[in-house]
């Protein structure tokens, strides 16, 4: 509990700080003469392409769910998910999906988590993909190269860490040295280890891999697509070929402490991405306004309505997730 509210305190602090900068130097009369011109021809895309997003994201987890997980199963913990993440700090809307798909296939809990995790490796991977494939052309902030390398490692990591865990030996050998320390948190992950190991065991085929793989690029895809037609919306001019390699970037860095909804985090990063290319600041803020609310307003909705359906309650997922 208290490592918690440090982490909330925290989140709510980076926020109010990124904001700040965000804000920092922007006339106002600009940023409100963009949003009144914005072109509402373009205006439902996002929407669109958020859903075609998420319709991806749940089919392949419902795939590397298995027990008969069916693509409505899974769209609806999915969002249960992104709700609880957008509302409450700490972020255990992945702990909730879990709990939500367990809840309503029936399936045990820890097993469910499983899945979640591995599912959120090749969202990585997807990210990483784009990252590279559609990397562009002219110099970059070295701070922002920097961060790549860190990417590159972090690809090479998680490649190496799912294929040593998806050896049965390797990952019995992982759960027994985690049991001897007698730490229930341990304890846990161990039991975490095995069944992350049987997952990838069920799913190790060549082509399941880069059936996965090729879903978590094209999910990836259609989010840059509701980026792009955001931009298009307000009026700013961006080559398409650049706007993944945004949102790959903005993603990722959403994994820093921030307030519930990523408020003020989401901000900053649009805002210092887009003016790599060139995008004054006024513009990338009011982007970053239009394109956060094209998926916070919908998720929270429809998560919400599924919540209230499913009859969870969130004392239970906080349980879950202790």
């Amino acid at each position: 509990m208290k490592k918690h509210r440090t982490i909330t305190i925290l989140g709510f602090i980076i926020s109010i700080v990124l904001l700040y900068f965000s804000l920092r130097g922007i006339e106002f009369r600009q940023l409100a003469e963009t949003i009144a011109r914005a072109d509402m021809t373009f205006a439902f895309l996002p929407v669109c392409f958020i859903f075609l997003c998420l319709t991806l994201c749940s089919y392949r987890w419902s795939k590397i769910t298995g027990n008969n997980v069916r693509l409505r199963d899974a769209f609806i913990a999915l969002l249960i998910g992104l709700f609880i993440n957008n509302v409450l700090p700490a972020r255990i809307g992945e702990v909730a999906r879990g709990y939500a798909i367990s809840k309503r296939r029936n399936i045990p809990f820890t097993y469910a988590v499983s899945t979640v995790f591995i599912d959120r490796v090749f969202d990585l991977l997807g990210l990483l993909s784009i990252t590279f494939l559609f990397f562009p052309s002219q110099a970059l902030p070295p701070s922002v190269s920097k961060g790549l390398y860190i990417l590159v490692g972090i690809f090479v990591v998680s490649v190496m860490v799912l294929f040593a865990v998806s050896r049965e030996k390797t990952a019995r050998r992982i759960a027994g040295f985690l049991e001897r320390f007698k730490r229930p948190f341990l304890k846990k992950l161990s039991v975490r280890v095995i069944e992350i190991q049987e997952n990838l065991r069920r799913i190790s085929t060549p082509g399941q891999i880069a059936l996965f793989v090729v879903l978590s690029i094209a999910n990836w895809l259609s989010m840059s697509s509701a980026l792009y037609f955001s931009l298009k919306t307000l009026g700013v001019s961006l080559p398409f070929a650049y706007a993944p390699f945004v949102c790959a970037l903005l993603n990722m860095g959403l994994a820093v402490p921030s307030s519930p909804g990523y408020i003020g985090v989401y901000q900053f990063l649009l805002v210092y991405l887009l003016a790599i290319f060139g995008i004054p600041k006024y513009q990338s803020f009011a982007v970053s306004l239009f394109f956060h609310a094209s998926w916070y307003i919908p998720y929270n909705i429809l998560g919400f309505i599924f919540i209230l359906k499913e009859q969870l309650h969130i004392k239970d997922i906080r349980k879950m997730e202790e």
